[in-house]
């Protein structure tokens, strides 16, 4: 294993709690290995930068934040305007990035254990190694083969020594932007129908998705072996809130929901609260929508003059 463990994260300024959070999580659980942290991002201000590097000091880690400007995604952006720029940071990995191997994490997860064992994977001539995500069908619409497995990218060991010789990342981002009528999640299709299957399965382990904590999963997807979900829901190295509703919701009910809390009290954020019971929130939730609309177009015709 090589001495230094690379991990990239990408973010917005609306994540850097999160990260806070995810970050502090992986290095706590990870005291052993000599771990370089890359942060991609638009940008963050002093104070987020700040409660960063703070917990990056209390590990003896280094730290390199690199600003993306969001003009690189203009086209795709207007493509699919409901995704943050931000989805697509991760596919500069390989042009900012000068290292063989990478292990990227999306900011909203949890480690829960050593990732030893997962950055120790022999990549091959995979792509990557990742998880499956279960219950996709699409593979004529991504061009895909019918027997290709579909991985979720929030989870990815990375062969960026391949990415770069084979010259990945355009392909991805040609596909993106010629294809947007077969787009759900823009960066994950457009990897997984340029990469169509050259992927290598790790343990579930490894990127524990929320859908597994419901009740009928197991009868509708069987790409997971009952031993292998068990390991995931008892002792997941990988926490990833994949659904909608996050541990920072107050309705949120996913079992390990209390990690999150423990990692973010040993924050700068250890004060935050849950996001939709923040007044500004409540306030948005009991105005009426056609009282909002209102409100807009007056701030919009105040702001033309």
């Amino acid at each position: 294993m090589s001495d230094i463990v690379n991990i990239v994260f990408a973010t917005d300024k609306n994540y850097i709690q999160h990260l806070c959070a995810a970050l502090i999580s992986l290095l706590e659980n990870n005291k052993d290995l000599s771990i370089d942290i890359y942060i991609l991002s638009s940008g963050m201000s002093k104070k987020s930068y700040r409660n960063i590097q703070e917990i990056i000091d209390k590990y003896h880690c280094r730290l390199k934040h690199i600003t993306i400007s969001d003009e690189l995604f203009v086209t795709l952006a207007v493509t699919h305007p409901f995704y943050p720029k931000g989805t697509y940071y991760r596919l500069l990995i390989p042009e900012l990035i000068d290292t063989d191997k990478i292990l990227y994490l999306d900011s909203d997860i949890i480690v829960n254990g050593s990732i030893k064992e997962l950055y120790e994977q022999d990549l091959e001539d995979y792509y990557v190694c990742a998880i499956e995500d279960p219950g996709f069908d699409r593979h004529e619409q991504l061009k895909m083969n019918k027997n290709s497995k579909y991985f979720n990218s929030g989870m990815m060991l990375i062969n960026l020594a391949l990415w770069k010789k084979t010259g990945l990342q355009k392909k991805v981002i040609d596909f993106i932007e010629n294809n947007p009528q077969a787009i759900w999640f823009p960066d994950q299709c457009g990897l997984n129908s340029v990469i169509n299957g050259k992927w290598k399965k790790v343990p579930l382990k490894f990127n524990q998705q929320s859908s597994i904590f419901t009740p009928s999963f197991e009868t509708k997807f069987d790409c997971f072996s009952k031993s292998e979900l068990e390991e995931a829901r008892k002792n997941p190295v990988i926490i990833h809130y994949t659904s909608g509703s996050k541990p920072w919701h107050s309705t949120n009910t996913h079992p390990y929901k209390y990690l999150y809390w423990k990692y973010l009290k040993m924050t700068r954020y250890k004060h935050a609260i849950y996001s939709d019971l923040m007044p500004m929130h409540l306030l948005k939730s009991i105005i009426p929508a056609d009282l909002k609309k209102q409100i807009k177009t007056i701030i919009k015709k105040v702001l033309s003059r």
